[in-house]
């Protein structure tokens, strides 16, 4: 008799602990601890994207509303990370993990909250919308162009093709810095813009017109220098590594853990570079590319961002051997 009381309370006690604490825990999680932030408190998880990606895939705040957004990984390691220019990264989420961030938008926008660790063949997929809403003014929020672009757009090139390798063409941006004092370099190799608009290959006939008695393989490793010369920031090569490096590879050559599984072979930015302008790259980054696996990241990067992004393709680009 004895025994068969403590069997039945031994059962009881096990209900309560498999029904009894997941509902603590839902309770706390939905009801309790959103009442003791004194905000609202958004849970998302997060799921390969063939499995449903992001659940909510929306979320929408007012201007000056603080939020608090906690992500679930509940299959697989997630990276999760919202932009452009907002800063925040929550690292490498665990299955079965939350990692959480607390903003307070202080002005309109779309955002994107996305995973930036591959985590599975769609990966690129993995976004969600933070839609940014000022509740004093009305109608959509407009869709704001890139200046560099529409030029594009309008001069009909085209950012998806991608040059053959330049036979011959070894540019070495050290070799390159012991060269540059004992040449003419034309004004125009000195501006920035231009060099941002023309590729290495249009620098090479500037340096060559006016440097008749220097040889070429000197001044391929002059203009390497000229489009290569700043070192990038710490964070932007972890941007790259975060986001572009599973495909691309480490040092750009197209040679990523994943570059395999892509529907074209990642490029190879050393045998693109020669051939291949700056704001080309700048585009074909913020907008994607047709037809392949590339991403647009012009809704998770800066425009700054971008462009410190394309500079650092330039320096893996132009490494020398």
């Amino acid at each position: 008799m004895t025994t068969t009381k403590g069997n039945r309370a031994a059962l009881v006690l096990l209900v309560l602990i498999v029904v009894g604490l997941p509902a603590l825990i839902l309770g706390y999680q939905h009801g309790l601890r959103p009442a003791l932030a004194g905000h609202r408190v958004v849970e998302i998880t997060a799921l390969a994207p063939e499995n449903g990606g992001f659940s909510p895939d929306v979320v929408r705040v007012e201007v000056g509303e603080t939020l608090t957004l906690r992500f679930l990984a509940a299959d697989v390691t997630h990276g999760i990370a919202i932009g452009p220019g907002l800063g925040v990264d929550l690292g490498h989420i665990d299955p079965g993990h939350v990692g959480e961030v607390t903003i307070t938008p202080n002005a309109a926008g779309i955002y994107t909250y996305y995973c930036n660790t591959w985590c599975s063949r769609d990966h690129w997929r993995m976004r969600g919308i933070l839609e940014v809403v000022d509740p004093s003014v009305s109608g959509a929020i407009e869709a704001t162009t890139d200046p560099i672009i529409e030029a594009l757009t309008a001069a009909a090139v085209d950012i998806d093709s991608e040059p053959q390798p330049a036979e011959g063409i070894s540019p070495d941006r050290s070799r390159g810095a012991l060269h540059v004092s004992g040449v003419a370099v034309p004004p125009d190799l000195h501006d920035d813009a231009w060099r941002f608009s023309h590729s290495p290959a249009d620098g090479l006939e500037l340096l060559q017109a006016a440097n008749h008695a220097v040889p070429e393989d000197v001044l391929v490793d002059v203009v390497a220098y000229l489009w290569s010369q700043k070192p990038p920031p710490a964070e932007i090569k972890e941007l790259y590594a975060k986001n572009c490096a599973a495909c691309h590879g480490e040092h750009g050559a197209g040679d990523g853990p994943v570059a395999i599984s892509t529907r074209e072979r990642p490029v190879a930015y050393p045998e693109a570079a020669w051939l291949r302008r700056s704001d080309v790259w700048y585009a074909k980054i913020r907008r994607g590319g047709m037809g392949t696996d590339m991403p647009n990241f012009g809704t998770i990067f800066t425009v700054e961002e971008t462009r410190l992004l394309v500079d650092y393709l330039r320096y893996l680009s132009f490494a020398g051997s």
